[in-house]
C-alpha cells in the first residue's frame, strides 16, 4: 500500500512560498499545504506556479464586454461563437529586499495571446487597461484561495509558457528557482476569452476573470472616420430635404447625422 502511494506522489517546489512539497502526480491542480495557494501541476516540471483565483464568471464578463463596446443588441446582430476560461502565464520579477504591497513590480507575458485579443506585457509596456495581474500577484494572499480546484477550474485551459522573461533567445522556462533574493516567479492569471461575431464580422476579446473588466480597447476609435460620417450625413440630409422643408430640414438632417455617427462607432468597436 505504501509503494502504491509513493508512485502517485512526487516532490515539487511551490513558486508561491518556495517551499518543497509532495504533490499528487495525477491531479492538474493541487493546493500547497504550506501557503494554501492553488498550483498548476505540470508533469515533469518541479516548479509549481500559483493560480490567481477567478472571481468573475462567464456571464458577468460577457455582459461587461457588451457594455464597454456598446455591442448591438438587435436579434442576430451579435453572436458568441465560443468562450473559455484561459489561465495565462506571466513572469513577475521578485526582489525580496524590495518586496512591498504598494510598490509595483515588473511583469511580462510568458506566452503570446494577441491572436485572442490579449496584448503582451513587456518591459516597455507595463500597463494594459483592465489587466490586474501585477496588482493581484503582489502578495500570496492577494492571489486568493481556490477551495475546490476541480470545480472552480473545471474546463479551464492552461496556456503553456513559451516566452522567457529575458526576452528573445532566453529559455522559455528558467532553471529551478535558486535560493536567492531576486528571481522570476511564474504565475497563472485567469481571463475569459470570447470569440464573437458582430454583423458577420469575427472578433476576439478577453476579460479579466478576477475584476470582470474587459482588457484593453478592441480598437481605438478613429475620430476622423466618425467626424466624416457625421458631417457628410448632415450635409447630405440637409441638401436632400431643404428644397422640400426649407431650413426646417436641419432637424431631420441632424437626426440622420446622429444615426450615421452611431453606426460608424459600432462598426469600429469590437474589432
Amino acid at each position: 500500500m505504501t509503494g502504491q502511494v509513493a508512485d502517485l506522489t512526487r516532490l515539487g517546489r511551490c513558486l508561491g512560498c518556495r517551499g518543497k512539497i509532495k504533490v499528487a502526480s495525477d491531479r492538474a491542480f493541487v493546493s500547497c499545504p504550506l501557503c494554501g495557494l492553488t498550483l498548476v501541476n505540470t508533469p515533469g516540471i518541479a516548479d509549481l506556479p500559483a493560480v490567481v483565483a477567478p472571481k468573475a464568471g462567464q456571464r458577468a464578463c460577457w455582459e461587461a464586454l457588451v457594455r464597454q463596446l456598446d455591442l448591438p443588441s438587435r436579434e442576430g446582430a451579435t453572436e458568441v461563437r465560443a468562450s473559455r476560461l484561459l489561465l495565462a502565464p506571466f513572469w513577475r520579477h521578485v526582489d525580496e529586499a524590495k518586496r512591498s504591497v504598494s510598490r509595483a513590480a515588473m511583469v511580462v507575458s510568458a506566452a503570446d495571446l494577441s491572436p485572442v485579443g490579449l496584448p503582451r506585457l513587456t518591459p516597455e509596456r507595463q500597463r494594459i487597461s483592465g489587466l490586474e495581474v501585477e496588482k493581484r500577484t503582489r502578495t500570496g494572499d492577494a492571489m486568493g484561495r481556490i477551495p475546490d480546484e476541480g470545480q472552480e477550474l473545471a474546463g479551464a485551459s492552461v496556456v503553456q509558457a513559451m516566452l522567457g522573461p529575458g526576452g528573445p533567445g532566453a529559455p522559455a522556462i528558467p532553471a529551478s528557482v535558486a535560493d536567492s533574493p531576486t528571481w522570476w516567479q511564474l504565475v497563472y492569471y485567469p481571463v475569459w476569452s470570447f470569440h464573437y461575431v458582430v454583423y458577420n464580422k469575427e472578433h476576439f476579446h478577453v476579460v479579466d476573470a478576477v475584476s470582470g473588466q474587459p482588457i484593453g480597447p478592441a480598437r481605438p476609435l478613429r475620430i476622423g472616420v466618425i467626424a466624416s460620417a457625421a458631417a457628410g450625413s448632415l450635409l447630405a440630409g440637409f441638401l436632400l430635404l431643404e428644397p422640400v422643408a426649407g431650413f426646417a430640414a436641419a432637424l431631420p438632417a441632424l437626426a440622420i447625422s446622429l444615426a450615421a455617427t452611431r453606426l460608424a462607432m459600432q462598426s469600429q468597436r469590437g474589432a
